[in-house]
């Protein structure tokens, strides 16, 4: 029987850890798994899951060939990615328009070298006029009161105003997963999140935090900044390993205009 400690980066949990242990659930040698805070959301099929605030307490097994074009070996053997598309789809998000998700990040990077892998108010801005007349926009940036949702933010973590609280104000019809949180206080961060992307097909979204979109299928429109230690990752590039995750179409760019252009081609 098998016991997984999953104290890592977000997206290394979602790429690695999760379907090794939804591998041997499947397979009946799963004992436990053991993970951050508001990972029960990810690890919802482990009968015995525990959660701690614990952060890189476990080194990273993967490899850096993770960050690739093509999937890692450890894809090949005792690797299943947790459908979590299925398991999270529901009644309780559903709208007049068709949604569309938005994943931004507000935090400083590569211990506090800058902000890249983000939208800025301007590019965000774009989008909303673009698709808030026609798409339902879901935008999905943790809140600073976060924890109160069972959201661990990683290690060290500093977040830094882009300017996208005036900007929601702007476009009232444009949601946001703190207010929703606080209309739904009886489901974690992460159980929210997972929800609203399971009822799209339709993601945008940045290098890093890709990897969530890309559990739930679709069209997943990702931006990688043209200079900064993400640029020449494969992994962030179109039709990357991420597919594997769940069969989603991948699109990844590093220009601002060429996202929004590649989206208005695809959903309008």
């Amino acid at each position: 029987m098998v016991n997984i400690n999953a104290y890592d980066e977000f997206g290394f949990i979602l790429w690695y850890y999760a379907p090794l242990a939804y591998f041997h659930h499947v397979n009946g040698t799963l004992s436990s798994t053991n993970s951050k805070i508001g990972s029960k959301a990810v690890f919802y099929f482990s009968e015995n899951h525990f959660e701690n605030e614990l952060h890189n307490e476990f080194p990273f097994r993967g490899g850096t060939e993770c960050y690739n074009f093509n999937s890692p070996k450890f894809t090949n053997d005792n690797w299943l990615p947790p459908p979590l598309k299925e398991k999270y789809k529901n009644d309780i998000f559903r709208y007049e328009k068709p949604i569309l998700t938005i994943n931004n990040k507000n935090n400083l990077e590569w211990s506090g070298s800058g902000i890249f892998n983000y939208f800025n108010s301007t590019a965000l801005e774009n989008i909303f006029k673009t698709f808030h007349k026609t798409h339902q926009i879901i935008y999905i940036r943790p809140p600073q009161n976060g924890d109160n949702f069972r959201y661990q933010a990683d290690a060290k973590q500093k977040i830094v105003d882009i300017g996208d609280n005036d900007l929601l104000k702007k476009y009232s019809d444009v949601l946001w997963i703190g207010d929703i949180l606080e209309n739904n206080p009886n489901y974690t961060y992460n159980e929210v999140q997972f929800m609203i992307l399971a009822n799209s097909e339709m993601h945008i979204s940045c290098a890093g935090d890709s990897v969530i979109p890309s559990y739930f299928g679709g069209d997943v429109l990702m931006y990688n900044h043209p200079n900064c230690n993400s640029t020449n990752r494969g992994v962030w590039k179109t039709d990357s390993w991420l597919s594997k995750l769940s069969g989603s179409k991948i699109y990844g760019t590093q220009n601002y205009d060429q996202l929004l252009n590649k989206a208005i081609e695809l959903w309008k």
